[in-house]
């Protein structure tokens, strides 16, 4: 699995109300030869798309925040035809590969699946400008 570690960038979203992530480079995730994830530069993410009681639960840690960023993205671009369970449980493997511990992912995992439900389709992604910058 190769999974990538860019410099990450946040800027406050006021319309939305949180933090959201991004990095100036593209990043290529590896999933053991069967699934590439390429997320353009500058794309959008907030991290981690669980409910909000859950937020205080489960920090966005920035060493596994990809993981969050590539979810995100399968999200919205729908690649290679993946079902919302695929899309998941990519996320559960691309947490094990950011080390992530068991519990940690396993309940990170259950908070997706309840969470994230009513952002899953087909959607344009958003890109940061220059003035997002931190």
């Amino acid at each position: 699995m190769s999974l990538p570690s860019p410099e990450l960038h946040t800027y406050f979203d006021e319309e939305a109300g949180e933090r959201l992530y991004y990095s100036c480079e593209q990043m290529a995730f590896d999933i053991d030869g069967d699934v590439l994830v390429v997320v353009p530069p500058l794309f959008l993410s907030d991290g981690l798309s669980i409910p909000r009681w859950a937020r205080s639960l489960f920090s966005k840690n920035p060493s596994w925040i990809g993981a969050g960023i590539a979810h995100d993205y399968t999200y919205r671009i729908l690649p290679h035809k993946m079902t919302r369970k695929q899309a998941d449980v990519l996320f559960l493997k691309l947490m094990k590969g950011y080390g992530v511990g068991w519990w940690t992912r396993r309940a990170i995992y259950r908070a997706v699946r309840l969470g994230a439900k009513k952002n899953w389709r087909a959607r344009f992604p958003q890109f940061a400008t220059t003035n997002h910058h931190d």
